[in-house]
């Protein structure tokens, strides 16, 4: 395999990795509001199921972390790239929709 052959396979397992922890965040998020409206729906007191609550907030928490460190990879592997004069191997669609989001995100 030629460099950019092997770039662009590190480049595809990374994206690939990121959309996975970003699944699993929202699946994680989705699973706590599940648990809450559940236990509203049983009419349970609100301290029913509180440390499972809790231990979904930490994986929430974790996930979280794992994201941040996804992008931290992404960072270093493009300066990576560069300095090994592989250039951008052009994954993705041509507009990026966030690309350069300023305003900041909902939140309700």
């Amino acid at each position: 395999m030629d460099r950019n052959a092997i770039a662009s396979a590190v480049a595809e397992s990374l994206f690939k990795t990121e959309a996975a922890v970003d699944d699993a965040l929202v699946q994680a998020v989705g699973l706590m509001r599940r648990m809450m409206d559940a236990r509203r729906a049983l009419g349970l007191p609100p301290a029913t199921g509180d440390r499972a609550l809790m231990r979904v907030t930490a994986a929430v928490d974790a996930l979280g972390e794992a994201q941040r460190e996804m992008v931290r990879t992404h960072g270093e592997m493009g300066s990576l790239g560069q300095a090994l004069g592989l250039g951008d191997l052009g994954f993705g669609p041509l507009i990026k929709p966030l690309e350069g989001r300023v305003e900041p995100l909902p939140t309700d």
